[in-house]
């Protein structure tokens, strides 16, 4: 494999082998408590991630929740 790119939030990210959701975000060693990350604009839940295996040109976006009013 010659590698793929990943864009999260904008940036590009070049994987040189097959991973899933939840092992490239504890790569980027992110807490990972309150976020959450969709892919094509669709929610992945968390107990997903690492079963969903990540595509050469998918773009991720990590929302984080904000508390307060």
């Amino acid at each position: 494999m010659n590698g793929m790119k990943i864009k999260l939030n904008d940036k590009v990210y070049e994987l040189t082998d097959v991973t899933t959701l939840g092992s490239f975000m504890e790569r980027l060693d992110i807490p990972l408590q309150g976020i959450a990350v969709a892919i094509d604009y669709e929610v992945v839940p968390k107990d997903r991630w690492h079963e969903t295996v990540l595509e050469d040109n998918m773009e991720l976006m990590m929302i984080h929740a904000v508390s307060g009013g």
